[in-house]
Parts: C-alpha cells; sequence; structure tokens
C-alpha cells in the first residue's frame, strides 16, 4: 500500500510539472511562499554546490548538484559522485528530447544508470548526510511513475 502510494504521489508530482511546462501559464503562478520557509523553492535552481536536503520527500529532495525535481546543476558543473552524474544524464537527455519529462528513453536509461550504480557500490559524496538507499528509493518511485506516464500518454 505504501509503494502505490510513493507511485501515485510520484505520478501526481510529474504530471504537474510536465503540465506546467507545457502550459501557457507560468511556472512563477505556483509562487506560493514556500522558499521563505527552510530553503524550499518551485522555482528552477542551479547549484554549484553538493548538497543532501530532504532526502526521503520527493518534490524537495537534493542530492549532489543534479538530483532533484526542478534541480539542476549550473552549466558547466562537475557531478558529486556517480549517483549524480547520473542524474546529470538524465537532464542532459530531458533537455535534448524538449524537456519531455516523460521521455521513455531518458527515464528508462536513467533507471539502469541508478542500478548500475547501487549494485557498484560506489562511495558517494564525502558531505552527503542522506541515506543512500533512500535517495535511490525516491528516485526510483518517481522515475517508474514517470515511465507509466510515458506509456500511459505514449511519450517516446
Amino acid at each position: 500500500m505504501v509503494k502505490l502510494s510513493l507511485h501515485f504521489l510520484a505520478f501526481c508530482i510529474i504530471a504537474i510539472f510536465t503540465n506546467l511546462f507545457n502550459s501557457p501559464i507560468s511556472i512563477h503562478a505556483l509562487n506560493v511562499g514556500v522558499e521563505t520557509n527552510a530553503g524550499l523553492s518551485l522555482e528552477k535552481e542551479c547549484s554549484r554546490t553538493c548538497e543532501s536536503k530532504f532526502c526521503a520527500v520527493p518534490p524537495f529532495l537534493r542530492y549532489g548538484k543534479y538530483c532533484g525535481i526542478m534541480y539542476s546543476g549550473c552549466p558547466g558543473e562537475q557531478p558529486c559522485d556517480a549517483l549524480d552524474a547520473c542524474c546529470m544524464k538524465h537532464d542532459l537527455c530531458i533537455q535534448h528530447k524538449d524537456n519531455n519529462y516523460l521521455n521513455l528513453e531518458c527515464n528508462e536509461n536513467f533507471l539502469s544508470c541508478v542500478a548500475k550504480f547501487t549494485k557498484s557500490g560506489s562511495p558517494t559524496f564525502k558531505e552527503n548526510t542522506c541515506s543512500i538507499t533512500t535517495v535511490v528509493r525516491v528516485i526510483t518511485d518517481v522515475i517508474d511513475a514517470a515511465v507509466a506516464a510515458g506509456k500511459i500518454f505514449k511519450k517516446p
């Protein structure tokens, strides 16, 4: 039941953000003051520092410089570790696919990269305070939901 709920939550988040990017409504219309509390923001950010915040909260997860919804490294920034590199590759793929967050190719390649990272036992970046198991679970749940949505909406 919990896994279904996480998938449903992830699906809703992906659907909302996908609709925002494909809609004439500005993302700034969502600015409800969230960013005034604990550094949260619904605006796209770019990062130059390795972060590990909100590890178990899909819409606010910040891991490395590239992992998180509406969160990415600044152009030219090196990833913090191998998992962050997976997120960077996913971000670049999505950009090349016209910001189609439901793109099956990008999302399936991302899941494969995350699985390889998990099996490799590669270390996380030095300042990481998140459980890597939690971060991988959150990322996998969100992307699994995006893959399911991509199949439903027939996104290539």
